[in-house]
Parts: structure tokens; sequence; C-alpha cells
């Protein structure tokens, strides 16, 4: 394994990848330049592995990116290549939908962001344990993130978001998607809506909710659902579109 130290972002890679370790390492360090303005963060470390080093060390399927949290502190995952088999799927997904807006490669390495800002999450103790709140809230600070590091990229992040809001899963209640249901198609989906949600808040507040999730860390479940309400009370409506959505029959979690 080889090592671009870094005291904020250090990453790590497999043989060939030292290029696009540097390039990611320097996407999140950007990420982080917006982040720490609000509050401190702590290193957390990206890893760059070819499929062979990624079974080696995780229990993962190879391919996707992903945020952990354990002993040895924060870490984000991405992948040296893309497995054809995972772009494979994702083409199958897309293709009612047209051309897309962009690479599928592309996005997905975009959305190791979404992955820091779990990270960030957990850093802020801004994790709620509830699943579907938790991704909304990390959608809401990677898209904040990215408005200010890199507009360019926020754009091509809504364009890709619209175009996956007009997937149609089976199913699209908040709970389903608690419950992991749904499949790929399910939570690109819920992640699309979810992104344009986010815009339309900072649209309205700017970085207000931020601040206050901030002030009232740790959040849980009741706490995060109360003040998202509390601060944009035509969420309730929002949550309403679930529960209304075909093949749908209930609301979102309610807060405890």
């Amino acid at each position: 394994m080889r090592a671009l130290p870094h005291p904020h972002l250090p990453a790590f890679f497999s043989e060939g990848g030292a290029l696009r370790a540097k390039a990611l390492q320097d996407y999140l360090l950007s990420l982080r330049e917006v982040y720490v303005r609000y509050a401190p963060l702590p290193p957390v470390r990206l890893f760059v592995l070819s499929e062979k080093d990624w079974r080696a060390r995780l229990p993962y399927p190879y391919g996707l990116p992903f945020q952990h949290a354990g002993p040895e502190g924060l870490s984000v995952y991405a992948p040296l290549t893309y497995p054809e088999r995972l772009l494979h799927r994702l083409r199958e997904v897309l293709l009612p939908l047209g051309p897309p807006p962009g690479e599928i490669p592309a996005f997905l390495d975009l959305n190791l962001g979404h992955e820091y800002a779990h990270a960030v999450q957990v850093a802020w103790r801004l994790r709620t344990g509830a699943r579907w709140l938790d991704e909304f809230v990390a959608n809401y600070l990677f898209l904040l993130g990215l408005r200010r590091a890199r507009p360019d990229l926020a754009e091509g992040l809504l364009a890709w978001s619209e175009h996956l809001a007009r997937l149609a899963p089976e199913k699209r209640r908040l709970s389903d998607y608690e419950r992991r249901r749904g499949g790929l198609e399910g939570a690109l989906w819920f992640q699309a809506r979810f992104t344009l949600k986010a815009e339309e808040i900072q649209a309205q507040g700017g970085d207000r909710l931020l601040k206050a999730f901030l002030e009232a860390a740790p959040l849980d479940r009741r706490k995060g659902h109360r003040l998202l309400l509390a601060l944009y009370p035509d969420l309730k409506d929002w949550f309403a579109s679930f529960r209304a959505a075909p093949g749908a029959a209930s609301s979102p979690p309610p807060a405890p």
C-alpha cells in the first residue's frame, strides 16, 4: 500500500493509483476547507484500492464508494477502477431515462464527496440513527460544501439529481428506505430527491440548517426531525409526497 501523507486527509492507494488518489484527495480537501469554517474536523483517511486489496481488507462488494467509522478513526473508500459489472447495473437502471447528464464513473467519483459528508456527520455528532434522516442530512451537507468549493460540480450533481428523480421505483416510502428496500433504482431515486430538496432549503436559508444542527448536537431521530420541521414547516408536505407516491401507503417514520 502506497501513501500520500497529509495531516487532515492522508490517502492510501494500491499500485498504479497515485494520480487517482491525489485527484480524489484534492477534491475532498476542497470540501474540508468549507466544513472547517463551521467546526473542527478530525483527520479522515482516504483509501483508493484495487479489487484485490479491497477484497483482502473489506467485507463489502467492490465498487461503490463508502464511509466507515471505527476504532481507527474515520475513513472513506473508493475503488481504483469501477468494475464493469457495476457500470452495467447502473446503465440498466438508467436506460429508460435516455442519455444521462454525464459519465457514470465521474458521477460515482463525485459521490465520494457524499461519503465524506457522512464522515463529517459522525465527527460533528449529527447522526440521528434514522437512515432516511441521516441520508437527507448528508445530502444537505454535501451540496452545501460542493456549492462553495466547486460550484461547477454542484451544477453537475443537480443535473444528475433531476435526471435520477425521473426514475420510478416501486417502493417509495421513507419506511422502505429505512429498511433498505427498493434496490439500486430506489436508492438512486431517494438520493436524487433528497438532493433536490436540500437545494431548495439552501436557496431559502443558506446554511441556517447546518448552524441549527451544530447548536443542537448531538442529534437524535426526534431532535433532528423536529428541528427540520421547526425551521422548514413546508417539509411536512414534502414528507407527505412520499406517502402519496404510487405503491406507498404510510407516512415517513414519525419522531418518537
